[in-house]
């Protein structure tokens, strides 16, 4: 008989469907997705009505948001971990769930197996002293990244219950994506958006938001022409910082380098832009961007303070798939640009599988599913 295990998340992001297919996939594990309805009602969800065609098998429960989306408690959660018919019992590790410290202490006590799916982070504050309380009710940790990982052995947890699994995108669509992508169609759309097509283009895609600290990237742009490497910028997405980013670029003088794409959600025409672009540039944090671009062979540049970035950061290593700046230091963002450019002139095919490369070995679905199912077994002591 498949062992029963039961993933319990807020809601399940649209992002996430591939890899809830691949654990559905597996004949020695049974899963059931729980979930309720998002906060933010802009994120796209997966639930019983837009996945009929899916083989997922479905429990939902009542989100009860709280202090403005900052804490929850999800009716219907602790019956369903204690009472359900489960082996074991996936939690979205979250300590400002409030629901979820009581539904691992049931469930410990119906004898289930506790996974938490967390981050993990840890910032050396006193509040980490109550997140190290909350993790330890689960059995086993399912981790974003290796340096989550390594402060919790760090903090006194058994590296044999922590398993890291990464993230990803809908990473089968874009493997599509990128058989139909050809030097003809990159050169095209080079050609379409900018006046200087020859020259360099550092991308940003996401809400344009003042924690990305764009006006960094327009700076560099700026600094980087007076240098001799005059670059173009290519924004997708919208948000409160676009007014400001185009008097920024007026007040440089550098209209014809920078444009504004405004927000895409097609997939065929992002495989294009990210595709053609030399270098992705994050100032401020960046999370799963990073893959979307690194997917597309498009290496990453961001900051190197980790207490301020997702876990997804990880997947840059300096030199071959991006680089990392000294936080905070515009000075440093500008050089590292440069030096990126100079490093690679000419190297464009072999970067591009160096990013290739990155997301085949741990950010897709199929590595998430391994690891996961590795914990699963390894926690019921079944082969």
């Amino acid at each position: 008989m498949p062992a029963k295990i039961l993933v319990a998340f807020h809601v399940f992001p649209y992002y996430r469907l591939q890899i809830m297919r691949a654990l559905t996939q597996d004949k020695d594990l049974q899963f059931t997705f729980l979930a309720g309805s998002a906060f933010v009602k802009s994120i796209k969800p997966i639930n019983p009505e837009n996945s009929k065609g899916e083989p997922f098998r479905w429990k939902s429960v009542k989100n009860i948001w709280l202090c403005n989306g900052r804490f929850l408690w999800q009716s219907g959660l602790l019956k369903e971990c204690y009472s359900g018919d489960y082996d074991g019992v996936i939690l979205l590790g979250n300590p400002y769930f409030l629901s979820t410290w009581v539904a691992a202490v049931l469930a410990r006590l119906a004898n289930k197996k506790v996974f938490f799916w967390a981050h993990a982070t840890l910032r050396n504050q006193l509040r980490d002293l109550l997140k190290i309380m909350f993790y330890k009710l689960a059995h086993k940790m399912l981790l974003y990244g290796e340096r989550a990982r390594q402060n919790l052995i760090l903090n006194g947890f058994n590296p044999a219950n922590i398993s890291v699994v990464y993230n990803s995108l809908n990473y089968e669509e874009q493997e599509q994506m990128k058989m139909m992508l050809d030097e003809e169609k990159i050169t095209l759309k080079r050609r379409e958006l900018f006046l200087h097509p020859d020259h360099p283009v550092l991308l940003f895609i996401g809400r344009l938001m003042p924690k990305k600290k764009l006006d960094y990237l327009v700076s560099a742009c700026h600094q980087l022409g007076k240098r001799g490497t005059p670059v173009n910028i290519l924004f997708i997405g919208s948000g409160t910082e676009e007014g400001k980013l185009i008097q920024l670029a007026k007040k440089y003088n550098l209209q014809e380098f920078v444009v504004f794409y405004g927000e895409c959600y097609n997939e065929e025409v992002l495989s294009i832009l990210i595709a053609m672009s030399d270098l992705c540039v994050s100032p401020g944090n960046v999370g799963l961007t990073a893959i979307h671009a690194l997917n597309y062979g498009t290496p990453v540049i961001t900051h190197n303070n980790p207490f301020m970035q997702g876990p997804e950061y990880e997947a840059i290593e300096p030199g071959i798939t991006g680089m990392l700046y000294q936080y905070e230091s515009l000075d440093s963002l500008i050089d590292k640009i440069e030096q990126w450019l100079i490093m690679n002139r000419g190297r464009r095919e072999i970067v591009r599988k160096q990013c290739y490369d990155t997301v085949a070995r741990y950010y897709n679905p199929s590595f998430q599913a391994s690891v996961i199912k590795a914990a699963i077994n390894h926690a019921l002591e079944r082969e």
